[in-house]
């Protein structure tokens, strides 16, 4: 049989890298082995549930690049693809299970580790006292109950439960680790672990692949495979994301979700291949930068390690930084031009194609995130003159009466040459040579007036990125705001 894999988020929540590296394992193995990548969304939690957090997922998992084989907006043989849409099938399977003596009725109040989400794994909770009642009393309490009551699965107690994993070798849970569980809350809603069994089941996938807070999970699913006459799939538990302390991941420690990296200006490449090495050592030793079509050749379960993968964000962005340097110009100013237009003041702002490319290039080798081009050199956007000059660069560079002598002689020798960066940089050290100063005297003082800042791109070349108008009006505006200021 082919692979078939699956991620099945559930929209309670934007997505968190934790989930977009289970999805990307996913889809690396399926393309790795020829199969197909399903994505499902469990949505059956309709008091967490927000249509926002669906349309993120989805957006989230397309900017990565991992687009799904079949799922709820590209349909597939063996759809719905939203379990809200699959009622009928879960209630055929719970009167499966109900015929077969699987379960009995439960008229205990919710308690802790009854109810799990995707993300949460299910808790251990003290044994039940109605897989004792009597058929009389079970009868007695269905009438007086307001709804039909939970469905909780009787699990064999003298059982050793075995688990083969892909990652983890065999897992065994002894006599009384796994106890009785509720597959369907009052009133007959499914709940996490029958859903998903029944739909693997039904989507004929062949290998789960999940993080390994799961795990505890998986001999109740087995369970249920056995009890509906299911074949049993392949598991996989991926190891947990840790922070630098090596403590679990959290939002605490900075941007978790996948949408917080995008609107840094990080590129999907980038953050694909940084979480393709969270958990999973490639062959041939100690390269880090991989391209897409390198990892879908590359990936397999077999170098996927057990313990924990650290989430170092340093290192996701030097990886960016590189990424950056060698991506396509296109790629560049598409991701630039994206936060650009997420800026409060975008119509406000230079954002044509060209310059905007320009600044890419300008910029390139000096920053580690688009975020870097857009935010920290807005000086290369804005159209304002008058800008938000650093009183310390302001101080050390230009704050002198001899310094702004230098940028009115600056600007008178600028006036009339070709705006380019050869020339430019050639009228000013002329300048220098012929008044008998060193170019850093002029260079220093410029830089300043034009970008507000002490250390940017080469001053020559930022000069013909922002243009002869927006260099000559800055140095003009620098000396109208400062003209009264000395310093010595």
């Amino acid at each position: 049989m082919s692979v078939r894999v699956r991620f099945a988020p559930s929209p309670t929540g934007f997505l968190h890298v934790g989930g977009a590296r289970t999805a990307l394992f996913n889809y690396l193995f399926a393309r790795r082995h020829g199969g197909t990548y399903v994505l499902r969304v469990e949505d059956t939690d309709a008091a967490r549930e927000r249509p926002e957090y669906r349309e993120e997922i989805f957006r989230a998992l397309r900017w990565l690049g991992l687009d799904h084989d079949e799922g709820p907006d590209v349909g597939g043989a063996y759809g719905p693809y939203n379990q809200s849409e699959r009622m009928d099938r879960y209630r055929d399977a719970l009167d499966e299970l109900v015929a077969g003596h699987y379960v009995y009725p439960c008229f205990c109040a919710s308690r802790a580790g009854d109810v799990a989400q995707d993300d949460e794994p299910l808790q251990k909770s003290a044994p039940c006292a109605c897989s004792l009642l009597s058929a009389e009393e079970v009868a007695t309490r269905r009438a007086a109950a307001k709804e039909t009551p939970a469905l909780r699965f009787r699990v064999d107690a003298a059982r050793t439960y075995r688990v083969v994993d892909l990652v983890r070798g065999d897992v065994e849970f002894p006599p009384g680790e796994v106890e009785d569980f509720i597959v369907a809350k009052a009133g007959g809603a499914p709940l996490y672990n029958f859903a998903a069994v029944v739909d693997d089941a039904a989507m004929r996938i062949t290998h789960v692949i999940r993080g390994e807070e799961h795990l505890a999970n998986t001999p109740k699913q087995i369970a249920l495979y056995e009890a509906l006459g299911k074949p049993i799939p392949q598991f996989a538990h991926l190891p947990i994301l840790l922070n630098t302390d090596r403590k679990k991941l959290s939002k605490r420690d900075g941007a978790t979700g996948v949408s917080e990296y995008r609107a840094a200006g990080f590129l999907p490449d980038a953050l694909v291949n940084f979480l393709s090495l969270l958990g999973w050592s490639p062959p041939g030793g100690d390269r880090e930068i991989f391209s897409r079509a390198e990892l879908c050749e590359l990936f397999d379960l077999d170098r996927v390690q057990k313990h924990g993968a650290v989430f170092d964000v340093v290192k996701l962005t030097w990886m960016n930084g590189e990424y950056i340097r060698t991506a396509p110009l296109e790629t560049n100013v598409r991701v630039a031009s994206e936060l650009l237009a997420a800026q409060p003041d975008a119509a406000s702002l230079r954002t044509d194609r060209q310059h905007v490319a320009a600044c890419c290039e300008l910029m390139r080798e000096r920053i580690k995130t688009m975020g870097d081009l857009v935010r920290g050199a807005r000086y290369l956007f804005v159209r304002d003159l008058e800008i938000a000059w650093d009183e310390e660069a302001v101080a050390k560079r230009a704050g002198t009466a001899e310094a702004r002598e230098r940028l009115r002689e600056a600007a008178r020798a600028l006036q009339n040459v070709p705006w380019k960066r050869d020339a430019i940089e050639a009228a000013i050290r002329e300048l220098a040579e012929r008044n008998k100063k060193k170019p850093g005297e002029y260079i220093g003082a410029i830089r300043v007036a034009i970008t507000g800042v002490a250390v940017s791109a080469g001053l020559f070349e930022t000069a013909e990125v922002l243009g002869r108008d927006i260099t000559l009006g800055r140095i003009e505006a620098f000396l109208r705001v400062h003209g009264e200021v000395v310093r010595t």
